[in-house]
């Protein structure tokens, strides 16, 4: 008794699933119920990511040349750095943590849809950083 029960009990499982796949199979072809469409989203103008690799880039300039200078007996004139030339970890953090400020606060003026603000705010701090490592660039030269 225990045996038959037993294989009537497979029997159903294993024939009740195979209308079950049936059904699954029929509604793959069925148009979906629900569509999600996302908005298109705006690219970057061209001038956008040049203008951060420049930032990173003269941000690293300006913590060797920083470093090297001090290094080299130079003293540093901005306020705000001071004495973190002699302590590069902490010099490198604060270059790393200004760079991605600046590209931070870009980022938000674009997608708020200040579009121009934007890419002013990273020309005037490429030309802000530009402007500080010509500055070292002639100093580290005029030792040598």
């Amino acid at each position: 008794m225990v045996r038959m029960c037993s294989l009537v009990v497979v029997a159903i499982v294993i024939f009740g699933a195979v209308p079950t796949f049936a059904a699954d199979a029929q509604q793959d072809n069925a148009p979906p119920k629900l569509q999600i469409t996302t908005p298109a989203a705006e690219s970057r103008p061209a001038i956008l990511p040049p203008l951060y690799v420049g930032l990173a880039a003269l941000q690293v300039y300006d913590g060797y040349s920083t470093i090297r200078g001090v290094r080299e007996g130079n003293r540093e004139t901005n306020p705000l750095v001071g004495g973190l030339a002699e302590r590069p970890v902490v010099l490198w953090s604060l270059k790393a943590a200004t760079t991605a400020l600046s590209i931070y606060l870009a980022e938000q003026q674009w997608r708020q849809h200040h579009r121009k603000q934007a890419i002013v705010t990273m020309i005037v701090a490429n030309g802000v950083m530009g402007a500080v490592a010509a500055r070292n660039a002639s100093r580290l030269a005029s030792r040598h």
